[in-house]
């Protein structure tokens, strides 16, 4: 029979204070996230996972997730990460985003597409898109 192998899990909040040890894997229950420890990052350093969470009104982001837009709603992007840290987006065929109601990305602390800054990006239908933590501003690729 196999061995039961059990990771760090628990709060969110108490993740994000905790340094997971060099390779020592957490769990984030409440959002489903997976990280690996690498001795220094508070929280550990999150492995992007193969599932989309599906969203319908606006949403605070967590690095190494992917998000679908089902509805039209504003995702928020977190004011710092890790350097090189990414979070995917798109828009689903089956969503109600059209031009007048529009997938919204924010980026408080700054967004850079094409080489232009601002705070808001709008998404659009079948294209799905990265954003990466690059000298404290999120850029768009």
């Amino acid at each position: 029979m196999g061995r039961k192998i059990q990771f760090r899990r628990g709060p969110e909040a108490e993740r994000l204070q905790t340094v997971l040890a060099n390779g020592e894997p957490g769990w984030s229950p409440e959002t489903k996230q997976f990280f690996i420890g690498d001795g220094e990052s508070l929280g550990g350093v999150p492995v992007e996972m193969g599932h989309s969470h599906i969203i319908t009104a606006d949403t605070a982001a967590i690095v190494g997730c992917k998000y679908a837009f089902k509805a039209p709603c504003k995702l928020h992007l977190p004011a710092t990460a890790n350097e090189g840290e990414r979070i995917a987006f798109c828009v689903l065929s089956s969503s109600t985003v059209d031009d007048n109601n529009k997938a919204q990305v924010i980026a408080a602390n700054g967004l850079i597409k094409d080489g232009e800054a601002g705070t808001e990006y709008h998404t659009a239908l079948f294209t799905q898109r990265v954003a990466v933590f690059i000298n404290s501003k999120w850029e768009i690729l």
